[in-house]
């Protein structure tokens, strides 16, 4: 049982920080606000921050590419430090836009007609960095 878990955990890094960095370019194409009542979508993608993330999510998907080399320890040793480091910038921005997202939207009395609501955009990025994050803090076997 022990010889099949070591075996089976170094696919498990470069897994999560695929799945991270597909859900970051995924959250940037999500609605991260809505206006009238969810009528009129605002994606991440209309902005400049939108297409930030879509860059954090390919490098995310670079580095679990990295992070599938067997026998390169330093494309290895750079996958996992790319993965730690735009993980955590995009958790730091993501909460940042997640604040300037709810001050917004709690402004419901000053223009009712708007009806501003927060989308899931911004939290499936956020998922995504914290996915890209953990990809990184997992400890590398000791048989590799």
């Amino acid at each position: 049982m022990q010889a099949r878990l070591v075996r089976a955990a170094p696919r498990v890094p470069p897994a999560l920080a695929a799945a991270g960095g597909a859900a970051i370019a995924l959250g940037a194409w999500l609605p991260w606000m809505s206006y009238f009542a969810g009528l009129f979508p605002l994606r991440g993608l209309t902005g400049i921050n939108g297409w930030l993330m879509v860059v954090a999510g390919v490098l995310g998907l670079l580095a679990a590419a990295a992070l599938t080399r067997h026998h390169a320890s330093r494309a290895r040793f750079i996958g996992r430090w790319t993965a730690g480091v735009v993980g955590f910038v995009v958790v730091a921005a993501s909460v940042w836009l997640l604040e300037g997202v709810r001050q917004l939207t709690r402004v419901r009395a000053s223009n009712a007609m708007l009806a501003p609501r927060s989308g899931p955009g911004l939290f499936v990025v956020l998922a995504g960095g914290a996915l890209l994050l953990l990809a990184a803090m997992i400890p590398r076997p000791a048989t590799e």
